[in-house]
């Protein structure tokens, strides 16, 4: 029988709206302070729900390109696995957003067929 935290998982996973960091490290209790209060700070972040070892981080609405790129450096700063951000690309945010030489790009869409095939 699933946990949960299992369900929990499943049912949120389909909303869009809701991102995971799961097993975020703080060093001190200054930097988890500061953690919450960036969350807290960023423009498209509804609110935020603890369970277990994951925090559920809950949007109001799809991120701009400001909200997106904040979004961008506060998991890479805070280790958040990337990955759950490619869902936000669009149209309009692409040529950016896939840009190989930016600091979150492996992270969030992992290495090329033709990166692999080159390296």
């Amino acid at each position: 029988m699933p946990s949960d935290l299992a369900r929990v998982r499943r049912h949120l996973a389909v909303q869009s709206k809701v991102l995971e960091a799961t097993l975020v490290r703080y060093y001190h209790e200054n930097d988890e302070r500061a953690f919450f209060e960036w969350l807290s700070r960023i423009k498209c972040v509804k609110g935020f729900d603890g369970r277990g070892t994951t925090l559920f981080i809950t949007l109001s609405r799809k991120p701009n390109d400001n909200d997106l790129r904040e979004l961008l450096a506060f998991f890479y700063r805070y280790k958040i696995d990337m990955r759950q951000l490619a869902r936000f690309e669009n149209d309009l945010n692409r040529a950016w957003f896939r840009d190989r030489r930016a600091y979150w790009y492996r992270r969030v869409f992992g290495v090329s067929a033709s990166a692999i095939q080159q390296g």
